[in-house]
């Protein structure tokens, strides 16, 4: 069996996320799961994803970012070299995947 990790669809930053459960209740492809016992969303099927971002969008405390996938990026003429210069701005602030 392989096993194939998909490096697309939503990522939730936990040390701001609330469990408020607005992303969970919000998406359209019933990406998220719900962890009863920690009271807080997790994501299930990062696969089905259609990056709609409506979880990115209204997160109240802007704890999801979502990973569009390549080849939408280079769909719509997004180069890569422009998202890494963007990146290496904020490298010292945040922590990247």
């Amino acid at each position: 069996m392989y096993v194939t990790k998909i490096g697309n669809g939503p990522k939730i930053d936990f040390r701001v996320c609330n469990g408020c459960g607005t992303c969970y209740d919000i998406c359209p492809m019933d990406v998220f799961g719900w962890d009863e016992e920690k009271q807080m969303p997790f994501v299930a099927y990062p696969g089905e994803c259609d990056s709609c971002c409506f979880c990115e969008i209204t997160c109240p405390e802007v704890a999801i970012d979502v990973v569009i996938p390549l080849h939408h990026l280079l769909d719509f003429g997004i180069r890569l070299t422009e998202i890494n210069k963007r990146k290496s701005r904020f490298i010292d602030k945040i922590e990247l995947p």
